[in-house]
């Protein structure tokens, strides 16, 4: 395709750009568009340019995107679309994208496999050391540079809200991981996206992770790593509930955020002995202890702007160290 865009033809005005902003900010201008209300330029701009993916409204500008042979989406106001390129506009913006998505993957160019994806997880015996944050930061760090995708597996994580997530989670996943069935199939409309990262929100109920055991995660990891997608993916392991500790063994590095104080150190030397107990010596090497830096960012600042501060910067060389 000689240009990389999707074009968007509506002809409301306040709909387009809301859309079209939305989606570039949503994507983390991933996916630029290029927005026309009247149906002549729309026309002029795909005969001279071309275009990655066409986004119409239900109407005449349909019989247009066909003739041009080229992949296309209809806008249309039917609570559910009865065709598979119908995008209802009653859906949420986040469902739209995820649908988007799906078919801006299909219809580029198959990208080399990559190499077997490096596992890190991060874990800690020590609350409020900053596991999460930490596994989200280094996954946008890694995302600048090759595709990562960032797998939460708290009982309960609070960033439903924070991150703005939509419907699908890793709940679903999980079901097809215990079924045996292909997860990876469903992969792209479970996953959302932070800027560049990719990740998967985490489960709806916590009874959705006790009805995992160590052969169902192992399967789905063994799943993600082998897809050929992603050349990092990153565990929060949480609270290591409901066996999610099995995978740990299956980690190429164990990020464990401590503090500085003395009760920290002892929590580190009963958890890595109790480690070593179950499951051998070996495991130690892969452990990789740190520490954020004591100054606390403001309340509620965005993790984006939290990668260029002290806690995103201390993350980011273990991030190069890595690369």
């Amino acid at each position: 395709m000689s240009h990389n865009r999707l074009v968007l033809y509506h002809q409301e005005e306040v709909f387009l750009s809301r859309f079209g902003t939305y989606l570039e900010k949503k994507t983390n201008g991933a996916m630029r568009c290029v927005c026309f209300q009247e149906e002549s330029a729309f026309r002029s701009y795909v005969d001279q340019y071309g275009a990655s993916l066409l986004i119409v409204q239900e109407g005449p500008a349909v019989r247009l995107a066909e003739s041009t042979g080229l992949p296309f989406l209809v806008f249309t106001e039917r609570s559910e679309g009865s065709k598979e390129n119908h995008l209802p506009i009653y859906r949420s913006m986040d469902r739209q994208i995820r649908q988007i998505r799906r078919v801006w993957k299909e219809t580029a160019p198959s990208p080399a496999a990559l190499p077997h994806s490096r596992v890190f997880g991060f874990y800690t015996p020590v609350h409020g050391a900053g596991q999460s944050v930490s596994a989200i930061l280094m996954g946008l760090h890694l995302a600048e540079e090759h595709p990562a995708l960032l797998v939460n597996l708290e009982r309960v994580s609070g960033l439903k809200q924070i991150l703005s997530l939509g419907e699908g989670c890793l709940s679903d996943l999980l079901y097809y991981a215990r079924v045996q069935g292909d997860p990876l199939s469903h992969l792209a409309e479970l996953t959302e996206y932070y800027g560049a990262l990719a990740f998967l929100p985490p489960v709806r109920d916590e009874e959705d992770l006790k009805e995992m055991n160590p052969r169902d995660w192992i399967f789905l990891l063994g799943q993600l790593k082998e897809c050929g997608l992603y050349r990092y993916i990153l565990l929060d392991l949480g609270d290591g509930a409901y066996g999610s500790e099995d995978l740990l063994p299956l980690c190429d590095r164990i990020y464990v955020a401590l503090r500085e104080d003395r009760l920290s150190q002892c929590k580190l030397q009963e958890w890595q002995e109790a480690l070593r107990r179950k499951q051998g010596e070996e495991i130690l090497k892969r452990i990789r202890p740190y520490r954020l830096p004591q100054e606390s960012p403001a309340e509620w600042v965005d993790y984006r702007e939290l990668r260029l501060m002290p806690w995103g910067r201390s993350l980011k060389a273990l991030v190069e160290a890595e690369l």
